[in-house]
């Protein structure tokens, strides 16, 4: 019988990042350890079972009760995401399935917690608590690698620090995605690595062959010319509707750029779609591109001239593939300091709308070579930490 290796995380959901981290691992293994795969068979697992296949998203099945039947010698893989501290009491609020049903949390989860919390322990969530970082001990049939995680969780009661860092300090592998949560962990659990978030891997397993066979002669026949690709959210742009809309129309016309306007977080409480259109009647001519599977996502911030956006894989995607990148909004953390630990100049920090307009007025603004050899650079670190991870399944 084959053992498992099991990716687990936050795929029950519809947002990009969290859906493709698991199918480029898998891709990986598929590239780089084919070998693995005539003893052990890949398993995706969530907090709860999922059939986002429509998206193009992998199928997924209960983490508890995989983990439950889960041969002898097997490796659960947390394979990223912003997980460390993430509570089920938290996560139930992005599962919302219609507008209605997230307003409904939203006001439980204010006014009458009590209730909001007796619904969680009902229909979503795991045993224990942080459903992320996975209780291990010598007796248990599997193992635990966790692949470039972020969040932190030493703002938590000490008796919850204690318990996530002997959770994440009994793991065989741990690596994060940025010197913020490398700064919080490290109080806690050593040895700690550190790489760039795992999807920077996207452009070494991704052709334009394999990418362009997944995207629909509508979506392309709407991307020709030049354009500039724009995500947000609208609980973290911080600035002004008329503001970020002015600015797109400045620099669409000093760039003689077309704006393709990009939802990303289609999850419950992401609410991109319900911004851009309000956005998208401010900007003339703006086009946005919705519903798309992931690849669509991703081949158009591929295709795009610059990519703009709140959205960290929104972000990561663009540097993966040498697209100049902006962060917008400087208070985004997790955006800021993967810039800043992973990007080049002038993309190595968030900025404001102003400010990006400001370095797109320059004729020559980035090196298109050094945006290139970074992403190489960042690509190779990648592999090197999936390497890492693969390779505890030779070390029985």
């Amino acid at each position: 019988m084959k053992k498992d290796i099991v990716l687990y995380g936050a795929f029950d959901r519809y947002n990009y990042g969290d859906n493709l981290m698991p199918i480029l691992f898998k891709m990986f293994i598929e590239k780089y350890r084919p070998q693995l795969l005539q003893d052990y068979e890949i398993r995706f697992c969530s907090i709860a079972d999922s059939n986002l296949s429509a998206f193009h998203a992998p199928k997924t099945e209960s983490i508890e009760e995989r983990l439950g039947q889960t041969p002898q010698g097997s490796l659960v893989v947390v394979v990223g995401g912003e997980v460390l501290g993430a509570t089920n009491f938290a996560l139930f609020f992005h599962m919302q399935q219609s507008e209605l049903s997230h307003r409904v949390a939203k006001l439980l989860r204010f006014f009458l917690r009590g209730l909001y919390a007796r619904m969680v322990r009902k229909h979503y969530g795991t045993s224990w608590e942080f459903p992320y970082v996975i209780p291990v001990s010598e007796e248990s049939p599997y193992r635990v690698a966790y692949n470039t995680i972020g969040g932190s969780f030493s703002y938590l009661p000490d008796a919850d620090v204690k318990d996530l860092a002997r959770r994440v300090g009994a793991a065989s592998y741990v690596s994060v995605r940025d010197s913020r949560s490398h700064a919080d962990v490290s109080k806690s659990v050593a040895p700690l690595n550190t790489y760039p978030d795992s999807v920077m891997l996207v452009s070494d397993l991704v052709d334009d062959e394999f990418l362009g066979s997944r995207v629909s002669d509508e979506v392309k026949g709407k991307l020709s010319g030049d354009y500039l690709c724009f995500q947000a959210s609208p609980h973290k742009v911080r600035e002004d509707l008329g503001v970020v809309a002015r600015g797109l129309s400045t620099i669409a016309k000093g760039r003689d750029y077309k704006i393709v306007l990009l939802p990303i977080g289609y999850a419950s409480g992401h609410d991109d779609l319900r911004y851009l259109r309000d956005l998208a009647e401010e900007v003339e001519g703006a086009t946005i591109l919705h519903p798309l599977n992931l690849w669509e996502i991703m081949y158009v911030i591929k295709q795009s001239r610059c990519f703009i956006g709140t959205s960290l894989h929104g972000v990561i995607t663009a540097m993966a593939f040498a697209i100049p990148h902006f962060g917008l909004n400087p208070s985004i953390e997790k955006v800021d300091c993967f810039l800043r630990d992973w990007s080049v100049p002038p993309f190595n920090r968030s900025l404001k709308m102003e400010s990006i307009i400001e370095v797109l007025k320059e004729d020559s603004f980035y090196s298109e070579a050094e945006l290139e050899n970074n992403s190489r650079r960042l690509a190779s670190l990648v592999k090197e930490n999936n390497s890492r991870i693969t390779d505890l399944l030779g070390s029985e």
